[in-house]
Protein backbone atom coordinates (compact mmCIF):
# COMPACT_ATOMS: atom_id res chain seq x y z
CA UNK A 1 0.00 0.00 0.00
CA UNK A 2 1.42 3.22 -1.43
CA UNK A 3 1.76 6.81 1.52
CA UNK A 4 -0.54 9.06 1.30
CA UNK A 5 -0.08 12.00 -0.47
CA UNK A 6 -0.08 15.71 0.68
CA UNK A 7 -3.63 16.07 -0.70
CA UNK A 8 -5.41 13.23 0.67
CA UNK A 9 -4.01 14.41 4.68
CA UNK A 10 -4.01 17.96 4.15
CA UNK A 11 -6.51 19.24 1.50
CA UNK A 12 -9.57 16.31 0.54
CA UNK A 13 -12.60 16.91 2.42
CA UNK A 14 -12.96 12.71 2.69
CA UNK A 15 -13.38 12.54 5.75
CA UNK A 16 -10.56 10.00 6.59
CA UNK A 17 -9.93 7.26 8.81
CA UNK A 18 -6.70 6.28 10.75
CA UNK A 19 -5.93 3.47 14.01
CA UNK A 20 -3.10 3.98 15.34
CA UNK A 21 -3.30 1.70 17.93
CA UNK A 22 -6.60 -0.70 18.83
CA UNK A 23 -7.18 -1.50 15.62
CA UNK A 24 -5.92 -5.65 15.10
CA UNK A 25 -4.85 -5.69 19.16
CA UNK A 26 -6.37 -4.69 22.62
CA UNK A 27 -5.23 -1.40 24.21
CA UNK A 28 -3.31 1.45 22.85
CA UNK A 29 -6.97 2.84 21.26
CA UNK A 30 -6.00 5.62 19.60
CA UNK A 31 -8.64 6.18 16.53
CA UNK A 32 -7.74 9.49 13.87
CA UNK A 33 -10.14 11.20 11.79
CA UNK A 34 -9.40 13.94 9.36
CA UNK A 35 -11.19 16.02 6.55
CA UNK A 36 -9.34 19.08 4.44
CA UNK A 37 -5.89 19.10 6.71
CA UNK A 38 -8.31 18.93 9.87
CA UNK A 39 -7.52 16.35 12.47
CA UNK A 40 -9.16 14.84 15.64
CA UNK A 41 -8.72 12.27 17.50
CA UNK A 42 -10.67 9.81 19.88
CA UNK A 43 -9.22 8.04 22.71
CA UNK A 44 -5.63 7.68 23.86
CA UNK A 45 -4.46 4.36 25.66
CA UNK A 46 -1.92 2.41 26.93
CA UNK A 47 -1.54 -1.44 26.49
CA UNK A 48 0.12 -3.65 28.82
CA UNK A 49 3.47 -4.34 28.43
CA UNK A 50 4.18 -7.94 27.51
CA UNK A 51 8.43 -7.77 28.32
CA UNK A 52 9.75 -10.03 30.57
CA UNK A 53 9.53 -8.25 34.01
CA UNK A 54 8.21 -5.28 32.65
CA UNK A 55 5.63 -4.97 36.37
CA UNK A 56 5.83 -1.08 35.98
CA UNK A 57 5.42 -0.80 31.78
CA UNK A 58 2.84 0.23 29.63
CA UNK A 59 3.17 0.78 26.07
CA UNK A 60 1.69 3.69 24.62
CA UNK A 61 1.19 4.86 20.44
CA UNK A 62 3.68 5.99 18.79
CA UNK A 63 3.63 9.45 17.07
CA UNK A 64 5.75 9.29 14.36
CA UNK A 65 3.14 9.18 11.90
CA UNK A 66 1.80 12.86 12.94
CA UNK A 67 5.62 14.17 12.91
CA UNK A 68 6.50 12.56 9.90
CA UNK A 69 3.11 13.93 7.97
CA UNK A 70 2.61 17.34 9.83
CA UNK A 71 -0.52 16.04 10.80
CA UNK A 72 -1.68 18.29 14.07
CA UNK A 73 -4.50 17.39 16.31
CA UNK A 74 -7.41 19.82 16.66
CA UNK A 75 -8.85 18.28 19.83
CA UNK A 76 -8.89 14.69 21.69
CA UNK A 77 -12.22 13.72 22.18
CA UNK A 78 -12.69 10.67 25.35
CA UNK A 79 -15.42 8.20 25.10
CA UNK A 80 -14.64 6.72 28.88
CA UNK A 81 -12.05 6.53 31.60
CA UNK A 82 -10.76 2.99 31.17
CA UNK A 83 -7.14 3.04 31.15
CA UNK A 84 -6.80 1.32 27.57
CA UNK A 85 -8.68 4.61 26.27
CA UNK A 86 -6.77 7.54 28.95
CA UNK A 87 -4.07 5.79 30.26
CA UNK A 88 -1.48 7.34 27.71
CA UNK A 89 -2.86 11.00 27.74
CA UNK A 90 -0.68 12.01 30.60
CA UNK A 91 2.43 10.91 28.50
CA UNK A 92 1.72 12.37 24.77
CA UNK A 93 -0.64 15.15 25.74
CA UNK A 94 1.94 17.52 26.05
CA UNK A 95 3.62 16.37 22.05
CA UNK A 96 -0.53 16.24 20.58
CA UNK A 97 -0.78 19.92 22.75
CA UNK A 98 -4.54 20.48 21.85
CA UNK A 99 -7.84 20.52 23.79
CA UNK A 100 -9.09 17.60 25.23
CA UNK A 101 -12.78 16.63 26.18
CA UNK A 102 -14.42 14.42 28.33
CA UNK A 103 -17.61 13.92 30.83
CA UNK A 104 -17.09 14.94 34.57
CA UNK A 105 -16.29 11.83 35.61
CA UNK A 106 -13.87 11.02 33.18
CA UNK A 107 -12.47 14.43 32.84
CA UNK A 108 -11.64 13.41 36.90
CA UNK A 109 -10.16 10.45 36.15
CA UNK A 110 -7.59 12.06 33.70
CA UNK A 111 -6.83 15.11 36.17
CA UNK A 112 -5.93 12.29 38.95
CA UNK A 113 -3.33 10.98 36.18
CA UNK A 114 -1.84 14.46 35.08
CA UNK A 115 1.19 16.47 36.74
CA UNK A 116 -0.46 19.78 38.30
CA UNK A 117 3.12 21.33 38.17
CA UNK A 118 3.07 21.05 34.96
CA UNK A 119 0.90 23.36 31.66
CA UNK A 120 -1.93 21.11 30.32
CA UNK A 121 -4.06 22.35 27.49
CA UNK A 122 -7.35 22.78 28.27
CA UNK A 123 -9.85 19.92 29.31
CA UNK A 124 -13.53 20.79 28.19
CA UNK A 125 -16.40 19.17 30.57
CA UNK A 126 -18.88 18.31 27.51
CA UNK A 127 -22.51 17.16 28.31
CA UNK A 128 -24.27 14.32 26.49
CA UNK A 129 -26.75 14.82 23.98
CA UNK A 130 -25.32 18.07 23.43
CA UNK A 131 -23.18 18.58 20.37
CA UNK A 132 -19.95 20.01 20.05
CA UNK A 133 -18.77 22.08 17.30
CA UNK A 134 -14.83 21.53 16.58
CA UNK A 135 -14.07 23.18 13.22
CA UNK A 136 -14.98 20.86 10.48
CA UNK A 137 -16.66 18.26 12.55
CA UNK A 138 -20.03 18.49 14.89
CA UNK A 139 -19.49 15.70 17.99
CA UNK A 140 -21.80 14.56 19.80
CA UNK A 141 -21.70 11.87 23.24
CA UNK A 142 -24.23 9.21 23.24
CA UNK A 143 -24.58 7.64 26.94
CA UNK A 144 -24.14 3.45 26.79
CA UNK A 145 -23.88 0.92 29.41
CA UNK A 146 -20.84 -0.31 30.26
CA UNK A 147 -18.60 -1.54 33.08
CA UNK A 148 -17.34 2.39 34.18
CA UNK A 149 -20.18 5.26 34.70
CA UNK A 150 -20.31 7.37 31.83
CA UNK A 151 -19.15 5.31 28.99
CA UNK A 152 -20.20 7.11 25.46
CA UNK A 153 -20.45 6.67 21.62
CA UNK A 154 -19.36 9.40 19.97
CA UNK A 155 -21.33 10.60 16.56
CA UNK A 156 -19.09 12.67 14.08
CA UNK A 157 -21.00 14.62 11.51
CA UNK A 158 -17.93 16.01 9.11
CA UNK A 159 -17.75 16.67 5.12
CA UNK A 160 -21.79 15.30 4.46
CA UNK A 161 -20.94 11.69 6.47
CA UNK A 162 -22.17 10.85 9.77
CA UNK A 163 -20.08 8.73 11.25
CA UNK A 164 -20.81 6.58 14.69
CA UNK A 165 -17.71 5.44 16.84
CA UNK A 166 -18.95 2.92 19.38
CA UNK A 167 -16.53 3.28 21.97
CA UNK A 168 -16.85 -0.17 24.57
CA UNK A 169 -20.53 -0.96 25.16
CA UNK A 170 -22.82 -3.26 25.94
CA UNK A 171 -27.05 -3.30 26.49
CA UNK A 172 -27.63 -3.59 30.11
CA UNK A 173 -31.25 -2.64 31.24
CA UNK A 174 -30.06 -3.20 35.10
CA UNK A 175 -26.73 -1.84 35.12
CA UNK A 176 -27.00 -0.36 38.67
CA UNK A 177 -24.45 2.48 38.30
CA UNK A 178 -24.68 4.70 35.75
CA UNK A 179 -27.00 5.72 32.96
CA UNK A 180 -28.77 3.16 31.22
CA UNK A 181 -27.85 3.36 27.17
CA UNK A 182 -29.98 6.13 25.10
CA UNK A 183 -31.82 4.09 22.74
CA UNK A 184 -34.11 6.65 21.59
CA UNK A 185 -31.26 8.83 20.53
CA UNK A 186 -29.71 6.15 18.73
CA UNK A 187 -32.94 5.16 17.09
CA UNK A 188 -33.52 8.89 15.88
CA UNK A 189 -29.69 8.88 14.53
CA UNK A 190 -30.96 5.97 12.69
CA UNK A 191 -33.80 7.60 11.37
CA UNK A 192 -31.92 10.19 10.46
CA UNK A 193 -28.93 8.12 8.50
CA UNK A 194 -25.82 7.24 9.92
CA UNK A 195 -22.74 6.01 6.80
CA UNK A 196 -20.26 3.98 8.94
CA UNK A 197 -19.98 2.43 12.62
CA UNK A 198 -16.96 2.33 13.88
CA UNK A 199 -17.32 -0.56 16.53
CA UNK A 200 -16.19 -2.28 19.62
CA UNK A 201 -14.82 -5.97 18.40
CA UNK A 202 -13.99 -7.58 21.81
CA UNK A 203 -16.60 -10.17 22.01
CA UNK A 204 -18.23 -10.38 18.24
CA UNK A 205 -17.21 -13.95 18.17
CA UNK A 206 -19.70 -15.12 20.84
CA UNK A 207 -23.07 -15.37 20.63
CA UNK A 208 -25.81 -14.50 23.00
CA UNK A 209 -26.70 -11.16 24.78
CA UNK A 210 -24.74 -9.37 27.77
CA UNK A 211 -24.89 -10.42 31.38
CA UNK A 212 -26.53 -7.86 33.50
CA UNK A 213 -25.06 -6.11 36.16
CA UNK A 214 -27.71 -7.20 38.59
CA UNK A 215 -27.70 -10.34 37.68
CA UNK A 216 -23.69 -10.40 38.69
CA UNK A 217 -24.93 -9.52 41.96
CA UNK A 218 -27.20 -12.09 42.75
CA UNK A 219 -24.39 -14.49 41.11
CA UNK A 220 -21.72 -13.10 44.05
CA UNK A 221 -24.61 -12.77 46.67
CA UNK A 222 -25.07 -16.75 45.96
CA UNK A 223 -21.31 -17.66 45.93
CA UNK A 224 -20.46 -15.38 49.33
CA UNK A 225 -22.89 -16.42 51.31
CA UNK A 226 -22.11 -20.37 51.75
CA UNK A 227 -18.63 -19.41 52.73
CA UNK A 228 -17.44 -19.85 56.12
CA UNK A 229 -13.74 -17.93 56.12
CA UNK A 230 -12.49 -14.70 54.68
CA UNK A 231 -13.78 -13.97 51.43
CA UNK A 232 -11.59 -12.27 48.96
CA UNK A 233 -12.91 -10.50 45.59
CA UNK A 234 -10.62 -9.47 42.83
CA UNK A 235 -12.33 -7.42 40.01
CA UNK A 236 -11.32 -4.16 37.33
CA UNK A 237 -10.79 -1.23 39.65
CA UNK A 238 -13.30 1.11 37.24
CA UNK A 239 -16.50 -1.54 37.97
CA UNK A 240 -17.79 1.32 40.24
CA UNK A 241 -21.21 -1.11 40.18
CA UNK A 242 -19.50 -4.24 41.21
CA UNK A 243 -18.05 -2.05 44.17
CA UNK A 244 -21.44 -1.08 44.95
CA UNK A 245 -22.62 -4.72 45.02
CA UNK A 246 -19.97 -5.81 47.44
CA UNK A 247 -20.54 -3.58 49.92
CA UNK A 248 -23.89 -4.42 50.34
CA UNK A 249 -23.17 -8.42 49.97
CA UNK A 250 -21.19 -8.21 52.50
CA UNK A 251 -23.84 -5.81 54.72
CA UNK A 252 -26.25 -9.11 54.02
CA UNK A 253 -24.13 -11.81 54.55
CA UNK A 254 -22.51 -10.44 58.12
CA UNK A 255 -19.37 -8.73 56.48
CA UNK A 256 -16.95 -5.82 56.68
CA UNK A 257 -15.52 -4.83 52.88
CA UNK A 258 -12.23 -3.43 52.70
CA UNK A 259 -10.02 -2.38 49.64
CA UNK A 260 -6.46 -3.30 48.56
CA UNK A 261 -4.68 -1.80 46.24
CA UNK A 262 -3.98 1.94 45.15
CA UNK A 263 -6.35 1.84 41.79
CA UNK A 264 -9.19 0.76 43.90
CA UNK A 265 -8.92 3.43 46.55
CA UNK A 266 -8.46 6.08 43.24
CA UNK A 267 -11.19 5.02 41.75
CA UNK A 268 -13.91 4.70 44.98
CA UNK A 269 -13.14 7.95 45.45
CA UNK A 270 -13.35 9.53 42.36
CA UNK A 271 -16.88 7.44 42.67
CA UNK A 272 -18.06 8.68 45.76
CA UNK A 273 -16.56 12.91 44.67
CA UNK A 274 -19.16 12.48 41.56
CA UNK A 275 -21.67 10.17 43.49
CA UNK A 276 -21.68 6.81 41.87
CA UNK A 277 -21.00 5.36 45.17
CA UNK A 278 -23.23 5.18 48.08
CA UNK A 279 -21.40 6.38 51.77
CA UNK A 280 -23.39 3.72 53.45
CA UNK A 281 -22.39 0.94 53.88
CA UNK A 282 -19.27 1.71 52.52
CA UNK A 283 -15.59 0.29 52.98
CA UNK A 284 -13.70 0.30 56.33
CA UNK A 285 -9.51 0.21 56.63
CA UNK A 286 -7.61 -2.41 55.72
CA UNK A 287 -5.81 -1.77 59.16
CA UNK A 288 -9.51 -1.96 60.91
CA UNK A 289 -10.59 -5.36 58.87
CA UNK A 290 -7.98 -7.05 59.77
CA UNK A 291 -8.03 -7.15 63.54
CA UNK A 292 -11.84 -8.94 62.92
CA UNK A 293 -12.64 -12.80 62.90
CA UNK A 294 -11.64 -13.85 59.50
CA UNK A 295 -15.87 -15.08 59.04
CA UNK A 296 -16.02 -11.25 58.71
CA UNK A 297 -13.56 -10.19 56.27
CA UNK A 298 -14.57 -9.97 52.61
CA UNK A 299 -11.49 -7.77 50.77
CA UNK A 300 -11.56 -6.53 47.10
CA UNK A 301 -8.26 -6.56 45.99
CA UNK A 302 -6.37 -5.24 42.61
CA UNK A 303 -4.97 -7.95 40.34
CA UNK A 304 -7.44 -9.94 38.43
CA UNK A 305 -5.16 -10.30 35.27
CA UNK A 306 -2.15 -11.18 37.11
CA UNK A 307 -0.32 -8.29 37.66
CA UNK A 308 2.80 -8.94 38.99
CA UNK A 309 2.59 -6.00 41.35
CA UNK A 310 -0.48 -6.31 42.26
CA UNK A 311 -2.25 -6.82 45.66
CA UNK A 312 -3.88 -10.49 44.56
CA UNK A 313 -0.20 -11.50 43.03
CA UNK A 314 0.90 -10.76 46.66
CA UNK A 315 -1.29 -12.39 48.62
CA UNK A 316 -0.97 -15.67 46.37
CA UNK A 317 2.85 -15.21 46.83
CA UNK A 318 2.51 -14.82 51.06
CA UNK A 319 4.10 -11.08 50.64
CA UNK A 320 1.45 -8.90 51.08
CA UNK A 321 2.06 -6.31 54.21
CA UNK A 322 -1.51 -6.01 55.32
CA UNK A 323 -2.74 -9.68 54.38
CA UNK A 324 -2.33 -13.37 54.62
CA UNK A 325 -4.29 -15.93 53.33
CA UNK A 326 -5.55 -19.34 55.45
CA UNK A 327 -6.52 -22.11 54.32
CA UNK A 328 -10.34 -22.45 53.55
CA UNK A 329 -10.14 -18.78 52.51
CA UNK A 330 -11.95 -17.92 48.80
CA UNK A 331 -10.90 -16.09 45.91
CA UNK A 332 -13.55 -14.95 43.36
CA UNK A 333 -12.01 -14.12 40.45
CA UNK A 334 -15.10 -11.53 39.38
CA UNK A 335 -13.37 -10.27 36.22
CA UNK A 336 -12.75 -11.26 32.55
CA UNK A 337 -9.40 -12.36 31.17
CA UNK A 338 -8.19 -10.07 28.92
CA UNK A 339 -5.99 -12.46 26.28
CA UNK A 340 -2.19 -12.36 26.95
CA UNK A 341 -2.61 -12.83 30.60
CA UNK A 342 -3.38 -16.52 30.87
CA UNK A 343 0.02 -17.49 32.18
CA UNK A 344 0.10 -14.79 34.66
CA UNK A 345 -3.21 -15.45 36.09
CA UNK A 346 -2.60 -19.66 36.13
CA UNK A 347 0.70 -18.90 38.31
CA UNK A 348 -1.43 -16.78 40.71
CA UNK A 349 -4.48 -19.50 41.45
CA UNK A 350 -1.93 -22.36 40.98
CA UNK A 351 -0.26 -20.18 44.39
CA UNK A 352 -3.61 -19.72 45.91
CA UNK A 353 -4.43 -23.42 45.59
CA UNK A 354 -1.08 -24.55 46.86
CA UNK A 355 -2.03 -22.55 50.27
CA UNK A 356 -5.49 -24.32 50.21
CA UNK A 357 -7.43 -21.65 49.55
CA UNK A 358 -10.75 -21.97 47.35
CA UNK A 359 -10.80 -20.10 43.57
CA UNK A 360 -13.84 -19.71 42.65
CA UNK A 361 -13.75 -17.80 38.72
CA UNK A 362 -16.87 -17.34 35.89
CA UNK A 363 -16.34 -20.44 34.62
CA UNK A 364 -17.77 -21.80 37.96
CA UNK A 365 -19.99 -19.22 39.14
CA UNK A 366 -21.93 -16.32 37.37
CA UNK A 367 -19.71 -13.78 39.15
CA UNK A 368 -18.84 -11.48 36.13
CA UNK A 369 -20.30 -9.67 33.17
CA UNK A 370 -18.19 -8.61 30.24
CA UNK A 371 -18.45 -4.76 29.45
CA UNK A 372 -18.38 -5.60 25.36
CA UNK A 373 -21.42 -6.40 22.90
CA UNK A 374 -21.71 -10.21 22.08
CA UNK A 375 -23.88 -10.89 18.87
CA UNK A 376 -27.28 -10.16 19.81
CA UNK A 377 -26.24 -6.67 21.84
CA UNK A 378 -24.82 -6.53 18.09
CA UNK A 379 -28.03 -6.69 16.31
CA UNK A 380 -30.16 -4.84 18.26
CA UNK A 381 -27.89 -1.49 18.68
CA UNK A 382 -27.07 -2.22 14.73
CA UNK A 383 -31.16 -2.89 13.89
CA UNK A 384 -31.34 1.00 15.82
CA UNK A 385 -28.65 2.89 13.90
CA UNK A 386 -29.38 0.78 10.09
CA UNK A 387 -25.48 2.06 9.07
CA UNK A 388 -24.23 1.53 5.85
CA UNK A 389 -20.90 -0.23 6.78
CA UNK A 390 -18.85 -1.11 9.35
CA UNK A 391 -15.03 -0.62 10.55
CA UNK A 392 -14.48 -3.60 13.08
CA UNK A 393 -11.44 -2.16 15.67
CA UNK A 394 -10.97 -3.07 19.73
CA UNK A 395 -9.54 -6.61 18.89
CA UNK A 396 -7.29 -8.74 17.71
CA UNK A 397 -7.78 -9.60 13.98
CA UNK A 398 -9.94 -12.72 15.17
CA UNK A 399 -12.33 -10.58 16.54
CA UNK A 400 -12.43 -8.04 14.19
CA UNK A 401 -13.36 -10.69 11.03
CA UNK A 402 -15.99 -12.18 13.36
CA UNK A 403 -17.51 -8.67 13.92
CA UNK A 404 -17.02 -7.86 9.98
CA UNK A 405 -18.45 -11.43 9.34
CA UNK A 406 -21.88 -10.57 11.82
CA UNK A 407 -22.27 -7.28 10.33
CA UNK A 408 -22.45 -8.52 6.37
CA UNK A 409 -25.25 -11.09 7.82
CA UNK A 410 -26.78 -7.94 8.95
CA UNK A 411 -26.49 -6.39 5.55
CA UNK A 412 -23.50 -4.04 6.33
CA UNK A 413 -20.77 -3.51 3.95
CA UNK A 414 -17.01 -2.42 5.19
CA UNK A 415 -13.59 -3.63 5.59
CA UNK A 416 -10.85 -4.43 7.76
CA UNK A 417 -8.65 -1.77 9.21
CA UNK A 418 -5.33 -2.76 10.99
CA UNK A 419 -3.60 0.37 12.83
CA UNK A 420 -1.79 2.59 10.07
CA UNK A 421 -4.32 2.41 7.45
CA UNK A 422 -5.50 5.18 6.08
CA UNK A 423 -9.32 4.59 5.16
CA UNK A 424 -11.45 7.06 2.90
CA UNK A 425 -14.52 6.99 4.01
CA UNK A 426 -16.38 9.63 1.48
CA UNK A 427 -18.29 6.24 0.29
CA UNK A 428 -17.50 2.98 0.59
CA UNK A 429 -14.88 2.62 2.85
CA UNK A 430 -11.28 1.71 1.25
CA UNK A 431 -7.69 1.85 1.98
CA UNK A 432 -6.13 4.39 0.30
CA UNK A 433 -2.13 4.59 2.05
CA UNK A 434 -0.24 3.02 5.16
CA UNK A 435 1.10 5.46 7.42
CA UNK A 436 4.06 4.33 9.89
CA UNK A 437 2.52 2.92 13.48
CA UNK A 438 4.11 1.31 16.63
CA UNK A 439 4.00 1.27 20.16
CA UNK A 440 6.64 2.70 22.47
CA UNK A 441 7.55 1.24 26.09
CA UNK A 442 7.14 3.85 28.98
CA UNK A 443 7.41 3.82 32.84
CA UNK A 444 4.26 3.41 34.36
Amino acid sequence: MPSPTFDQLHRQPGPFFLALGGAGMFGANFYLFGSAGQWIAVDCGFALSAAPGGNNMVSVPSLAALEQYDITLSALLITHGHEDHIGAIAHLWQKLDCPLYATRFTARLIRNKLDPKQQWPRLHEIKPLEPVGIGAFQAEWIPVTHSIPESNAIVLDVAGKRLYHSGDWKLDSKPLVGELTAQARLQALGREGVDVIIGDSTNAPNRGASRSEAEVQNGLQDAIRPCSQRVIVTCFASNLARLQSLTHIAFDAGRYAALLGRSLLTMQAAGRAERYLETRPGFISPWELGYLPREQQLWICTGSQGEPAAALARLASGNHPHLTLDPGDTVLFSSRLIPGNEEALARIKAGLKAQGVNVIDDDMAPIHASGHPPQEDLRQLYGWLKARYLLPVHGENYHQQAHLDFGRSLGLQGLLPSNGDLIDLSGQPRKIGTLPWGLVEIQR
